[in-house]
């Protein structure tokens, strides 16, 4: 058994303000912030600037990142930072941002293309990188993968070295969430707690990846609906935020399986983001799943609160299942037949792609072309799981 995680956490509330004398710590003289158009507006960012300016650290900016980055973007984010020559870089944003951030980083120091990046061991360590979440949902500040978008051959890449690609800083601050959409705190939770869920049931699953697993589970079902509802509570939004990180800790220490499979074959296909993508197969998946490991997802209800007393492991583990489309259902997140690109006749081909993605290896159990296509069909008839 192996667990690694060679990210130091600054959490609380108005850590940012932190974010000038951890870089300086770095002895760097020049900083690329890396964020969004919209994020580059908000008050983080100015506190970001702000400190560096006041420091005498150097700032530029970068704020091309968009949903679901591409090799192609990575590749030009890569290219800005060399000729800026800067030495560190400070992720601000989602999950998103903060992939691309990582592949920008690993390109510039080995002077090799974001595709040659995909799937080998890393040669260099990337710049130093700081990462700021300002969502609850990938734990990518924590995690030493980026999934990027191979545009050229239409399928996601997974780009991982534990040893280069983990960020030197997570600096995690629920004030940042405070004004996020409450369709975008559904989604990136349920992400969450696929990424929790898929950690404790994966095939490499092992007791300190299933500890944190289960203890985030716990705090994501008492927080994303008192977030999605007040997303000006802070308790919650904190709590999702330390969830979020427990989350990637732990799938990164042992894997997902069958619902990031599908999910990002068909986000992929159908442009449909990932977390959203996430919670459309994630009932589904747990009720193929669970047959055969009733005790389990027994647990999985305990955690979430769904469990009863009196019921045996196959009744609580149904129980698991029926309390996570509940949830998905009260977070008003669309259904899969919702999103018009949806083409049934594409199931076939998407379920094969699917089954041939290595994370179906490292599902709880066996799981191929056939089963991908019940469970596509099981999801655009936005199928009704009951005990």
């Amino acid at each position: 058994m192996e667990f690694s995680l060679k990210t130091k956490l600054v959490t609380g509330y108005g850590c940012l303000k932190k974010i000038g004398e951890i870089v300086q710590s770095f002895g760097v003289k020049k900083v690329l912030l890396c964020t969004d158009a919209f994020l580059l507006q908000t008050p983080a960012a100015h506190t970001i600037q702000r400190e560096l300016e006041e420091r005498g650290i150097g700032c530029v900016v970068y704020d091309q990142p968009q949903s679901e980055p591409t090799d192609v973007q990575c590749d030009e984010g890569a290219k800005f930072c060399k000729e800026q020559e800067v030495e560190l870089i400070v992720a601000l944003g989602g999950g998103s941002v903060m992939d691309q951030a990582k592949a920008m980083s690993a390109i510039v120091t080995n002077g090799l293309s974001c595709c040659q990046l995909d799937n080998v061991s890393i040669p260099k360590r990337m710049l130093p990188l700081i990462c700021i979440p300002t969502t609850a949902g990938t734990g990518s500040e924590v995690t030493f993968v980026a999934v990027i978008t191979n545009t050229k051959a239409q399928y996601k890449m997974t780009i991982m070295d534990s040893d280069h690609l983990s960020p030197d800083i997570a600096l995690c601050d629920p004030a940042l969430l405070a004004t996020l959409p409450p369709r975008l705190i559904a989604s990136c939770g349920i992400d969450a707690l696929t990424h929790a869920i898929e950690a404790h049931t994966s095939v490499l699953a092992n007791p300190f990846s299933s500890a944190l697993a289960l203890h985030a589970m716990e705090m994501i079902s008492k927080n994303l609906k008192r977030c999605w509802s007040s997303p000006s509570d802070m308790q919650a939004q904190e709590a999702m935020l330390l969830a979020s990180t427990m989350a990637g800790a732990a799938f990164i220490n042992s894997d997902e399986g069958a619902v990031h499979a599908i999910a990002e074959t068909v986000g992929v296909a159908y442009h449909i983001p990932h977390g959203t993508a996430n919670s459309l197969f994630l009932p589904y998946v747990m009720e193929f799943n669970r047959r055969g490991n009733e005790h389990c997802y027994a647990q999985i209800a305990e955690r979430l609160g769904g469990a009863c007393k009196d019921s045996d492991d196959v009744e609580n583990s149904r129980r698991a299942v029926c309390f996570v489309q509940g949830l998905i259902e009260k977070l008003e997140i669309p259904h899969f037949s919702d999103f018009s690109q949806v083409n049934p006749d594409d199931f076939e081909i998407l379920a094969e792609r699917a089954a041939s993605n290595p994370m179906s290896y490292d599902n709880q159990k066996p799981i191929g072309k056939e089963d991908y296509i019940q469970i596509l069909e099981d999801a655009y008839q936005n199928k009704k799981i009951y005990l």
